[in-house]
């Protein structure tokens, strides 16, 4: 089962920094989970908003700035905000990465920077909740793993409407969710914990689907999970694994 630290190791430092990222290799993750957005000038960067205000007490949003923009910021007045290439010039050879899509157009640049920094695919996961950019990773890349995220409230769109569908009607809960997967040409299905039971995960394992649930910080439902015999746990406490 694969041990995959949130935003590096959330509880104990600052998200989707250096030092959350070194705290999770230190507490023996598999993979650390980062999320990527673009800036005006198509430079991916870690962070986890849309707006610049909860992690920097600026106001604007993360794409209307340019990459020199960004880097004038600071996380809580601590860490400066790192970009995908740093990460990667960084943890290369370290650990797993989940990089996470969270906007649209984005599939192509961060593709590209895998290429650029001679990245092991096999040591790289991409997730999203946006169907149409893990279908352009595969086309690039079919070596590349791919998550759909079922589904992060970032997709403000005709999807929420189906997924609320789905979860009001639970008896097709499972088989919607099924469908979307394979819509999406993913590998994985990257799911909130609560939306999972016994018969769903089989039912995702015989659809050879393998399954990674979210954010998971309780032991007791740590040990239920591995129970059902999922294939990771998201984690902000990446020591309970």
């Amino acid at each position: 089962m694969l041990k995959i630290g949130h935003r590096g190791a959330k509880a104990y430092a600052l998200e989707n920094t250096f030092s959350s990222f070194r705290k999770a290799i230190e507490m023996g993750v598999d993979m650390i989970e980062l999320d990527v957005r673009i800036t005006r000038d198509k430079y991916p960067v870690v962070f986890h908003d849309v707006l610049l205000r909860r992690m920097t007490k600026q106001f604007g949003l993360i794409k209307n700035q340019t990459l020199a923009e960004v880097k004038q910021l600071k996380i809580k007045h601590i860490e400066t905000i790192p970009t995908l290439a740093e990460v990667l010039e960084v943890l290369r050879g370290r650990v797993g990465l989940n990089i996470e899509l969270k906007a649209r157009g984005s599939a192509q640049v961060v593709v590209q920077t895998l290429r650029d920094y001679k990245m092991d695919l096999s040591r790289v996961m991409v997730s999203s909740n946006h169907p149409g950019e893990l279908r352009i990773v595969k086309e690039l890349e079919p070596r590349i793993t791919t998550a759909l995220i079922f589904r992060s409230t970032n997709a403000f769109n005709i999807w929420l409407v189906f997924d609320f569908l789905a979860i009001v009607f639970l008896p097709i809960t499972k088989y919607y969710i099924s469908w979307v997967v394979r819509h999406a040409r993913a590998d994985y299905l990257n799911i909130n914990y609560h939306l999972l039971s016994r018969e769903k995960v089989a039912l995702f394992k015989r659809h050879g689907i393998k399954i990674c649930a979210w954010t998971v910080n309780n032991p007791k439902t740590i040990e239920y999970l591995k129970d059902l015999g999922i294939d990771g746990i998201i984690t902000n406490y990446p020591d309970r694994l």
